[in-house]
């Protein structure tokens, strides 16, 4: 009787457990070994914020980030490992109600306030980002740096190549004579 009721507690405490993450191995279904205080479990499924036909986000595990282990009937070998709760040493980002915020180990940052309408992204020392496709931008951009382009620019006056040839060709009227083209093309 005493190794039922052993068995019943061991197992009514291991339904859910929290621990860290010990080792990780990524692929279709990422798996981690949890510390769980002296235990280290065996290879758990490691699930995802949502998994569906449309993913939230994929976000890969790393060795030391807090987890939650629920195991069906208290059986750690039929754990499914949870991220997502917060400690002393990995707290919430600072900010307000309004913000959603995402914040990577290498200090990159992306916050979306909902209240502001503003989305903020501030990258890392040395960091840059891509946008493949098209970008429309409605209202005005403001750019502190050179702006390079290995295609046409244009604006509301004309293609960039085109005023280059009005501008390389132009004389003016001077005290009754014509003056030559700009000494300097554009």
């Amino acid at each position: 009787m005493d190794d039922v009721v052993g068995d019943l507690q061991r197992r009514l405490a291991n339904i859910v457990r929290r621990g860290v993450i010990h080792s990780v191995k990524q692929g279709g279904i990422p798996k981690c070994r949890v510390e769980l205080g002296e235990i280290v479990t065996a290879w758990l499924p490691l699930c995802q914020s949502f998994t569906g036909a449309n993913r939230s986000d994929y976000n890969p595990a790393a060795v030391g980030d807090p987890v939650t282990v629920l195991s069906e009937g208290g059986d750690l070998n039929n754990g499914r490992v949870f991220p997502g709760w917060n400690t002393e040493a990995m707290p919430v980002p600072d900010g307000t109600t309004s913000e959603h915020i995402t914040k990577y180990s290498d200090g990159t940052e992306i916050r979306y306030n909902r209240a502001a309408h503003t989305l903020t992204i501030t990258l890392a020392d040395g960091g840059s980002y891509k946008i493949t496709g098209n970008v429309e931008i409605i209202g005005n951009l403001n750019v502190e740096g050179n702006i390079a382009s290995d295609g046409e620019i244009s604006d509301w006056q004309g293609k960039m190549s085109w005023i280059r040839v009005v501008y390389n060709g132009h004389t003016h009227f001077e005290t009754g004579s014509i003056t030559g083209e700009p000494l300097s093309p554009m």
